[in-house]
Protein backbone atom coordinates (compact mmCIF):
# COMPACT_ATOMS: atom_id res chain seq x y z
CA UNK A 1 0.00 0.00 0.00
CA UNK A 2 2.59 2.29 1.23
CA UNK A 3 4.82 1.84 -2.51
CA UNK A 4 1.53 2.35 -4.39
CA UNK A 5 1.18 5.71 -2.68
CA UNK A 6 4.39 6.47 -3.12
CA UNK A 7 3.76 5.86 -7.17
CA UNK A 8 0.70 7.49 -6.96
CA UNK A 9 2.52 10.46 -5.04
CA UNK A 10 5.52 10.45 -7.69
CA UNK A 11 2.97 10.61 -10.91
CA UNK A 12 0.88 13.68 -9.44
CA UNK A 13 3.88 15.86 -8.76
CA UNK A 14 6.12 15.11 -12.01
CA UNK A 15 2.64 15.35 -13.78
CA UNK A 16 1.04 18.74 -12.34
CA UNK A 17 4.91 20.02 -13.06
CA UNK A 18 5.00 19.13 -16.69
CA UNK A 19 1.30 19.75 -17.02
CA UNK A 20 1.89 23.15 -15.68
CA UNK A 21 5.38 23.92 -17.79
CA UNK A 22 3.67 22.76 -21.16
CA UNK A 23 0.57 24.50 -20.83
CA UNK A 24 2.39 27.63 -20.54
CA UNK A 25 5.80 27.12 -23.15
CA UNK A 26 6.18 28.25 -26.65
CA UNK A 27 5.88 24.51 -28.14
CA UNK A 28 7.48 25.93 -31.61
CA UNK A 29 10.56 27.71 -29.77
CA UNK A 30 11.20 24.38 -27.46
CA UNK A 31 11.28 22.40 -30.47
CA UNK A 32 13.58 24.93 -32.40
CA UNK A 33 15.50 25.03 -29.51
CA UNK A 34 15.94 20.70 -29.31
CA UNK A 35 17.55 21.08 -33.06
CA UNK A 36 20.13 23.66 -31.89
CA UNK A 37 22.16 20.67 -30.08
CA UNK A 38 25.86 20.57 -30.99
CA UNK A 39 26.26 16.39 -31.19
CA UNK A 40 30.00 16.95 -31.15
CA UNK A 41 29.43 17.23 -27.52
CA UNK A 42 27.81 14.23 -27.36
CA UNK A 43 30.43 11.45 -26.36
CA UNK A 44 31.77 13.58 -23.75
CA UNK A 45 28.78 14.32 -21.96
CA UNK A 46 27.96 10.37 -21.91
CA UNK A 47 31.66 10.19 -21.08
CA UNK A 48 30.95 12.79 -18.08
CA UNK A 49 28.22 10.75 -16.75
CA UNK A 50 30.03 7.03 -17.20
CA UNK A 51 32.31 8.92 -15.02
CA UNK A 52 30.60 9.68 -12.49
CA UNK A 53 28.86 6.20 -12.04
CA UNK A 54 32.20 4.59 -12.03
CA UNK A 55 33.70 6.62 -9.64
CA UNK A 56 30.41 6.29 -7.62
CA UNK A 57 31.88 2.25 -7.37
CA UNK A 58 35.13 3.27 -6.18
CA UNK A 59 34.24 5.56 -3.44
CA UNK A 60 31.35 2.96 -2.08
CA UNK A 61 33.84 0.13 -2.01
CA UNK A 62 35.96 2.47 0.12
CA UNK A 63 33.33 2.89 2.59
CA UNK A 64 32.52 -0.82 2.58
CA UNK A 65 34.89 -1.87 5.76
CA UNK A 66 32.64 -3.99 7.84
CA UNK A 67 34.55 -7.57 8.35
CA UNK A 68 31.49 -8.87 6.00
CA UNK A 69 32.09 -6.59 3.03
CA UNK A 70 35.50 -6.91 1.95
CA UNK A 71 34.84 -9.37 -0.54
CA UNK A 72 32.77 -7.78 -2.65
CA UNK A 73 34.77 -6.17 -6.05
CA UNK A 74 34.71 -2.70 -7.75
CA UNK A 75 33.57 -4.38 -10.48
CA UNK A 76 30.48 -5.99 -9.23
CA UNK A 77 29.75 -2.32 -7.56
CA UNK A 78 29.85 -0.92 -11.30
CA UNK A 79 27.29 -3.53 -12.50
CA UNK A 80 25.47 -2.37 -9.22
CA UNK A 81 26.05 0.92 -9.57
CA UNK A 82 24.24 1.16 -13.50
CA UNK A 83 21.52 -1.11 -12.59
CA UNK A 84 20.56 1.53 -9.40
CA UNK A 85 20.68 4.18 -12.05
CA UNK A 86 18.37 2.18 -14.14
CA UNK A 87 15.41 1.70 -11.42
CA UNK A 88 15.52 5.53 -10.27
CA UNK A 89 13.66 5.65 -13.35
CA UNK A 90 10.79 4.26 -11.89
CA UNK A 91 10.87 5.16 -8.09
CA UNK A 92 10.81 8.30 -5.90
CA UNK A 93 13.11 10.33 -5.92
CA UNK A 94 16.66 10.57 -7.58
CA UNK A 95 17.65 7.78 -4.53
CA UNK A 96 14.88 5.39 -5.03
CA UNK A 97 17.32 3.41 -6.80
CA UNK A 98 19.26 3.56 -3.69
CA UNK A 99 17.09 1.04 -1.78
CA UNK A 100 17.14 -1.42 -4.88
CA UNK A 101 21.27 -1.24 -4.27
CA UNK A 102 21.38 -1.99 -0.09
CA UNK A 103 18.65 -4.58 -0.98
CA UNK A 104 21.34 -6.37 -3.24
CA UNK A 105 24.22 -5.52 -1.36
CA UNK A 106 22.76 -6.70 1.41
CA UNK A 107 22.10 -10.08 -0.18
CA UNK A 108 25.94 -9.90 -1.10
CA UNK A 109 27.25 -9.66 2.55
CA UNK A 110 24.43 -11.37 4.20
CA UNK A 111 24.10 -7.95 6.13
CA UNK A 112 21.41 -5.22 5.39
CA UNK A 113 22.60 -2.86 8.23
CA UNK A 114 25.95 -2.55 6.61
CA UNK A 115 24.89 -2.58 3.07
CA UNK A 116 22.80 0.54 4.57
CA UNK A 117 25.38 1.95 6.47
CA UNK A 118 28.10 2.32 3.18
CA UNK A 119 25.68 3.05 0.72
CA UNK A 120 23.81 5.93 3.36
CA UNK A 121 27.59 6.99 3.56
CA UNK A 122 28.38 7.12 0.07
CA UNK A 123 25.01 9.53 -0.72
CA UNK A 124 26.23 11.40 2.79
CA UNK A 125 29.66 12.17 1.28
CA UNK A 126 28.16 13.08 -2.11
CA UNK A 127 25.28 15.06 -0.15
CA UNK A 128 28.11 16.83 1.58
CA UNK A 129 30.39 17.47 -1.74
CA UNK A 130 27.04 19.19 -3.05
CA UNK A 131 26.36 21.55 -0.33
CA UNK A 132 29.78 22.98 -0.27
CA UNK A 133 30.26 23.76 -3.93
CA UNK A 134 27.19 25.20 -3.73
CA UNK A 135 27.70 27.53 -0.67
CA UNK A 136 31.53 28.52 -1.72
CA UNK A 137 29.43 29.76 -5.39
CA UNK A 138 26.76 30.94 -3.17
CA UNK A 139 28.64 32.94 -0.70
CA UNK A 140 30.24 34.95 -3.91
CA UNK A 141 27.08 35.82 -4.70
CA UNK A 142 25.42 36.06 -1.35
CA UNK A 143 28.05 37.29 1.23
CA UNK A 144 27.12 36.46 4.88
CA UNK A 145 24.10 34.40 3.96
CA UNK A 146 26.13 31.88 2.83
CA UNK A 147 27.88 31.45 5.32
CA UNK A 148 24.96 30.98 7.51
CA UNK A 149 23.40 28.41 5.05
CA UNK A 150 27.16 26.27 5.53
CA UNK A 151 27.00 26.92 9.19
CA UNK A 152 23.01 25.69 9.25
CA UNK A 153 23.90 22.54 7.20
CA UNK A 154 26.71 21.05 9.45
CA UNK A 155 24.80 22.04 12.92
CA UNK A 156 21.96 20.03 11.51
CA UNK A 157 24.02 17.28 10.69
CA UNK A 158 25.65 17.11 14.35
CA UNK A 159 21.78 17.64 15.92
CA UNK A 160 20.59 14.32 13.57
CA UNK A 161 23.92 12.27 14.75
CA UNK A 162 22.87 13.11 17.82
CA UNK A 163 19.40 12.23 17.95
CA UNK A 164 20.19 9.00 16.22
CA UNK A 165 22.43 7.70 19.37
CA UNK A 166 19.77 9.13 21.45
CA UNK A 167 17.14 6.56 19.80
CA UNK A 168 19.43 4.04 19.25
CA UNK A 169 19.09 3.23 23.01
CA UNK A 170 15.32 2.83 22.43
CA UNK A 171 14.87 0.95 19.59
CA UNK A 172 17.12 -2.27 18.27
CA UNK A 173 17.54 -1.55 14.93
CA UNK A 174 18.65 2.11 15.11
CA UNK A 175 21.30 0.78 17.96
CA UNK A 176 22.38 -1.57 14.90
CA UNK A 177 22.14 1.10 12.20
CA UNK A 178 24.06 3.73 14.51
CA UNK A 179 26.58 1.32 15.83
CA UNK A 180 27.55 0.18 11.94
CA UNK A 181 27.51 4.36 11.09
CA UNK A 182 29.81 4.94 14.19
CA UNK A 183 32.49 2.71 12.57
CA UNK A 184 33.47 5.55 9.81
CA UNK A 185 34.58 7.59 13.39
CA UNK A 186 37.50 6.11 13.61
CA UNK A 187 38.46 5.85 9.87
CA UNK A 188 39.46 9.19 8.83
CA UNK A 189 41.35 7.76 5.75
CA UNK A 190 38.01 6.40 4.36
CA UNK A 191 36.04 9.20 4.70
CA UNK A 192 38.66 11.59 2.92
CA UNK A 193 39.23 9.13 0.38
CA UNK A 194 34.92 9.40 0.06
CA UNK A 195 34.82 13.39 0.18
CA UNK A 196 37.59 13.85 -2.68
CA UNK A 197 35.71 11.58 -5.03
CA UNK A 198 32.68 12.85 -4.28
CA UNK A 199 34.09 16.22 -5.36
CA UNK A 200 35.32 14.74 -8.31
CA UNK A 201 31.66 12.76 -9.01
CA UNK A 202 29.68 16.15 -8.41
CA UNK A 203 32.00 17.99 -11.03
CA UNK A 204 31.25 15.52 -13.35
CA UNK A 205 27.71 15.94 -12.75
CA UNK A 206 27.81 19.79 -12.78
CA UNK A 207 29.97 20.05 -16.41
CA UNK A 208 27.70 16.87 -17.44
CA UNK A 209 24.70 19.98 -17.54
CA UNK A 210 27.26 22.67 -18.38
CA UNK A 211 28.54 21.28 -21.74
CA UNK A 212 24.64 20.86 -22.55
CA UNK A 213 23.66 24.36 -22.20
CA UNK A 214 26.93 24.65 -24.26
CA UNK A 215 26.13 22.44 -26.67
CA UNK A 216 22.96 24.53 -27.57
CA UNK A 217 25.25 27.57 -27.35
CA UNK A 218 24.48 28.92 -24.24
CA UNK A 219 27.63 29.84 -22.45
CA UNK A 220 26.51 29.54 -18.58
CA UNK A 221 28.45 32.13 -16.09
CA UNK A 222 30.35 29.45 -14.10
CA UNK A 223 30.24 30.70 -11.09
CA UNK A 224 26.35 30.79 -11.06
CA UNK A 225 26.27 26.87 -12.86
CA UNK A 226 28.42 25.61 -9.94
CA UNK A 227 26.00 27.23 -7.53
CA UNK A 228 22.70 26.28 -9.00
CA UNK A 229 23.28 22.86 -10.57
CA UNK A 230 23.92 21.21 -7.06
CA UNK A 231 20.50 23.23 -5.54
CA UNK A 232 18.70 21.60 -8.63
CA UNK A 233 20.19 18.49 -7.57
CA UNK A 234 19.33 18.47 -4.26
CA UNK A 235 16.08 19.37 -4.89
CA UNK A 236 15.62 16.27 -6.70
CA UNK A 237 16.91 14.19 -4.11
CA UNK A 238 14.10 15.14 -1.53
CA UNK A 239 11.17 15.79 -4.09
CA UNK A 240 9.20 12.96 -5.43
CA UNK A 241 9.29 12.54 -8.91
CA UNK A 242 9.86 9.97 -11.62
CA UNK A 243 13.93 10.58 -11.39
CA UNK A 244 13.18 14.01 -11.44
CA UNK A 245 11.01 14.61 -14.01
CA UNK A 246 9.08 18.60 -13.69
CA UNK A 247 11.47 19.18 -10.47
CA UNK A 248 14.47 19.54 -12.69
CA UNK A 249 12.66 21.02 -15.79
CA UNK A 250 10.71 23.38 -13.51
CA UNK A 251 14.04 24.55 -11.62
CA UNK A 252 15.67 25.29 -14.98
CA UNK A 253 13.11 27.08 -16.37
CA UNK A 254 12.84 29.15 -12.89
CA UNK A 255 16.80 29.88 -11.92
CA UNK A 256 18.61 30.13 -15.37
CA UNK A 257 16.06 32.94 -16.15
CA UNK A 258 17.87 34.83 -13.96
CA UNK A 259 20.88 34.89 -16.31
CA UNK A 260 18.96 35.84 -19.14
CA UNK A 261 18.10 32.11 -20.34
CA UNK A 262 14.85 31.88 -22.26
CA UNK A 263 12.17 29.25 -20.35
CA UNK A 264 11.79 27.38 -24.06
CA UNK A 265 16.07 27.06 -23.89
CA UNK A 266 16.29 26.12 -20.36
CA UNK A 267 13.34 23.17 -20.77
CA UNK A 268 15.23 22.14 -24.02
CA UNK A 269 18.58 21.69 -22.14
CA UNK A 270 16.61 19.72 -19.03
CA UNK A 271 14.87 17.41 -21.72
CA UNK A 272 18.35 17.32 -23.12
CA UNK A 273 19.77 15.91 -19.93
CA UNK A 274 17.02 13.67 -18.99
CA UNK A 275 17.77 11.71 -22.15
CA UNK A 276 21.38 11.49 -21.82
CA UNK A 277 21.06 10.06 -18.49
CA UNK A 278 18.10 7.55 -19.41
CA UNK A 279 20.20 5.95 -22.17
CA UNK A 280 23.39 5.76 -20.03
CA UNK A 281 20.73 4.26 -17.20
CA UNK A 282 19.86 1.56 -20.26
CA UNK A 283 23.50 -0.15 -19.45
CA UNK A 284 22.29 -0.87 -15.98
CA UNK A 285 19.15 -2.72 -17.67
CA UNK A 286 21.53 -4.51 -19.50
CA UNK A 287 23.60 -5.79 -16.30
CA UNK A 288 20.08 -6.26 -14.68
CA UNK A 289 18.89 -8.62 -17.02
CA UNK A 290 21.91 -10.50 -17.72
CA UNK A 291 22.00 -11.27 -13.71
CA UNK A 292 25.26 -8.81 -13.02
CA UNK A 293 24.35 -7.69 -10.18
CA UNK A 294 23.62 -11.04 -8.50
Amino acid sequence: MKKNLQLLLKIIVSGTLLTIIFLNIDKESLVENLKLLDLRFAPLIVLLIVLNYVVGAYRWKSLLIHNNAKKVTVKYLIYLYFTGAFFNNFMPTTVGGDVYKVYKLGKKIDNTVDAFSATFMERFTGVIALVLISVVSLIKLLGLWGVILLVGFFLSIIVGYLALGFLSDKFEKLRKIYDSISVYRGQPKVLWWAFITSFAIQLFSIFTQYFIFLALGIPLPLAYAMFIFPVITLAGFFIPSLNGVGVQDALFMKFFLTVGVAGPLSLSASIIYHLFRLGVSLIGGVFYAMGKDD
